[in-house]
């Protein structure tokens, strides 16, 4: 009978494995923010996608708000952002503008309502927040490397999302160790300030 492989979430293996306690301790983070999502979902009378929609359009310019590219972003199918907008569009809490070299494509951007309650759809990650400014500067650099680093070894083109990380950027000069150079700020960059979200990220396709 072949011996079963340990298993990262069997408190055996937690007793003699750090990756095990690794493994379990990000997703016992992951399932405590999607309960405060959920929450403050509920409180704002929104689905927890509805609420991850309003937010990523809210800080997102025109060219990303496209139900096509929050679709690959989500990594959920266009038809279910697409009922997930029809939804927040019927609220009152986004508008819908047409693509002036795409008539077929729409961008959305949040309506004044939208905007008011946008500030509120954020606050579910504020005891998150809270815990981290309490951290010393030096273990939340150690801890945004280490993250950053694990998020660029998950990524592969059939996983989507998260695209816009300096290690998939145009502008992004370095060995992916420990030189990074940014060419559109003409600056070197720390590991610490490597981005998984930047506003000037460009495609290397």
């Amino acid at each position: 009978m072949p011996q079963k492989k340990p298993s990262n979430f069997s408190p055996e293996q937690q007793l003699h494995s750090l990756d095990a306690r690794l493994v379990l301790s990000l997703q016992r983070l992951s399932d405590m923010l999607k309960a405060l999502q959920w929450e403050q979902a509920r409180t704002l009378g929104l689905t927890p996608l509805q609420l991850q929609i309003l937010l990523f359009i809210g800080y997102h310019p025109a060219e990303l708000n496209k139900v096509a590219h929050i679709a690959t972003e989500l990594q959920l199918s266009r038809p279910t952002i697409s009922d997930a907008v029809a939804s927040l569009v019927s609220k009152g809490l986004l508008n819908m503008q047409p693509d002036k070299r795409d008539r077929r494509s729409f961008s959305m951007s949040p309506t004044e309502a939208g905007q008011e309650l946008l500030s509120k759809a954020e606050e579910y990650a504020a005891p998150l927040t809270e815990v981290l400014e309490k951290r010393p500067g030096f273990e939340k650099n150690n801890l945004y490397q280490t993250l950053f680093a694990m998020i660029a070894g998950l990524m592969n083109k059939e996983s989507g999302g998260l695209q816009r990380m300096c290690y998939t950027c145009a502008h992004y000069q370095g060995n992916k160790k420990r030189q990074h150079n940014c060419l559109f700020l003409n600056k070197a960059l720390t590991s610490a300030e490597l981005q998984i979200d930047c506003m000037y990220h460009s495609s290397l396709s």
